[in-house]
């Protein structure tokens, strides 16, 4: 297997998958089917000269966020784990409007892939490829300590906050009967709305807003955990099917050797199921 970075070609030294790799709550099939890398000889194609460009919308703790100028976050590290396994470096541009991010991997030419907890979705694939899954995940609905709010069916023609593109919101306007679903460009605009008292609720990944809650907005609380069973993965171009096999196969590396639960009791806390 080869990296070509234009016109550039260097060796990615990638180990062979033997077996895919399933969700980290076990019991899922795999985002992704995977073939041997010894067995693949297109060039991996890189938008910058021995870099993995990212995209990602950097107000996604704890999956993205800045700190200062510098990203950091579950994902930043873990791409940063890939990449290195892959001989290459990993790169963040700035943040990224989360609904702009398939659409800007579909063009090509400014990332190599996107990330920001991305679910694995019927429709999104019919855009993009997606790799081996990463994580597991649910949806989880935030609101006001003091609303009187206590379960989902009191949101019922209420308004409720998403960041646009998300499942969150598909899941609101699919689950939430006569809500005004309104969409945020980014995470922190919508608990802004929901403490200004501009909504009068939050759906998004569970992961998320247990984060901003326990972190930032502590005048919140999460009223109900939604068991959607959603699993994240890397967002990829159909045009660049090796990428894909290489981070798939360094997926499995930082799985087997310890990388990954390493990066994931940092920010979770616990160690991976």
């Amino acid at each position: 297997m080869k990296i070509k970075n234009v016109g550039i070609a260097i060796c990615a030294g990638m180990m062979v998958a033997a077996l895919g790799l399933a969700g980290c709550s076990g019991g899922s099939s795999s985002a992704a089917s995977s073939s041997s890398a010894a067995e693949t000889t297109e060039e991996i194609m890189l938008v910058n000269p021995g870099k993995l460009t990212i995209a990602a919308s950097l107000d996604f703790p704890p999956f993205e966020n800045l700190e200062g100028e510098e990203a950091v976050g579950f994902e930043v590290d873990l791409m940063k784990a890939l990449a290195e396994k892959m001989g290459v470096e990993a790169e963040y541009l700035p943040s990224t409007k989360f609904d702009t991010i398939i659409p800007m991997i579909t063009a090509g030419g400014k990332a190599d892939v996107g990330v920001s907890g991305f679910t694995v979705t019927e429709d999104r694939k019919k855009e993009i490829d997606f790799t081996e899954v990463i994580m597991d995940s649910n949806q989880g609905i935030v609101v006001m300590k003091d609303s009187g709010y206590t379960n989902v069916d009191q949101l019922a023609g209420k308004k409720i906050g998403a960041q646009s593109g998300t499942t969150g919101y598909d899941w609101a306007v699919e689950n939430i009967e006569g809500a005004e679903v309104i969409p945020f460009d980014e995470m922190t605009a919508v608990f802004a709305a929901l403490q200004s008292g501009q909504i009068d609720a939050i759906a998004s990944d569970l992961p998320v807003v247990q984060y901003y809650v326990k972190n930032a907005y502590t005048d919140m609380e999460i009223i109900e955990e939604i068991p959607t069973g959603e699993q994240y993965a890397i967002v990829v171009s159909k045009d660049n099917p090796a990428l894909t096999q290489a981070l798939n196969d360094a997926i499995v590396e930082v799985k087997a050797d310890g990388t990954y639960d390493e990066i994931y009791e940092k920010w979770f806390g616990v160690t991976a199921e």
